[in-house]
């Protein structure tokens, strides 16, 4: 083998430098056979071959994936894309326990891709998480919870969700010996939307100049803030405990 050339240039996003972002330019060396003319490129530990991000960053991410951050934040400072976050994210292998369900436990629902809501379910009372679906759809829900024995699901006694109906229905189907706990939050903030929509259909019939038109006016972000009322969680919890 003999020296030939060198690659064209890449730029490799690399860990911050006293508090600078870092970017490596790398040119590889390039080498032909001197008999069959065939090319080699030489490899380093710095960056993995065929692949544009450092090997550090990459296990930087891995790193900031099990902490408190979000994709986004992770991405902007390490200086990558989101989808390289996710990508690295999907590298994850998650081993379920089908042998075991916690006693109490809470679903709910978050945004993991732009338009599409995804399944959450924790342990109620440590808040560690028991699994995350791509969906919340029933056939998801059932497919995986139909890997635990029913002896399994037996043992879940309460389960806390929010008023989103086809929870409850897969819930009863699943859970026969659980109890479904309504939410408080979503409860007091179902009423709030709902205070707040008649409110605004009696404004629309009254003269906006009026006296009465003001006073509704000005109660608007009342409506807002009652979810976040302590007290009222604390009296809705009252009124609504199982099913």
């Amino acid at each position: 083998m003999a020296k030939y050339d060198f690659q064209k240039e890449s730029k490799i996003p690399y860990l911050e430098c006293a508090g600078y972002k870092t970017l490596i330019r790398l040119r590889k060396r390039r080498f032909r056979c001197k008999d069959c003319r065939k090319m080699a490129v030489a490899e380093t530990s710095l960056v993995k071959k065929n692949h544009q991000i450092a090997t550090i960053v990459n296990q930087k991410i891995a790193q900031k994936l099990i902490e408190k951050v979000s994709m986004t934040a992770i991405a902007e400072s390490l200086a990558v894309s989101t989808s390289t976050v996710i990508r690295k994210l999907k590298e994850f292998e998650f081993k379920t326990d089908v042998n075991w369900l916690p006693e109490h436990m809470s679903w709910d629902e978050y945004n993991f891709k732009k338009g599409k809501m995804s399944f959450i379910a924790q342990n109620f009372d440590s808040n560690k998480i028991v699994t995350i679906l791509d969906g919340r759809t029933q056939a998801t829900i059932r497919n995986h919870f139909l890997r635990y024995s029913r002896q399994v699901r037996n043992g879940v006694k309460v389960i806390t969700m929010d008023m989103f109906s086809p929870y409850y229905d897969i819930a009863r189907q699943l859970f026969p010996s659980a109890k479904i706990v309504l939410d408080r939050f979503h409860i007091v903030q179902h009423l709030s939307r709902a205070m707040n929509r008649l409110r605004i259909q009696i404004m629309n019939q009254l003269d906006r100049k009026s006296h009465e038109y003001k006073a509704l006016n000005a109660t608007g972000n009342s409506f807002n803030k009652i979810a976040g009322n302590s007290a009222i969680n604390a009296f809705i919890a009252q009124l609504f405990v199982c099913i």
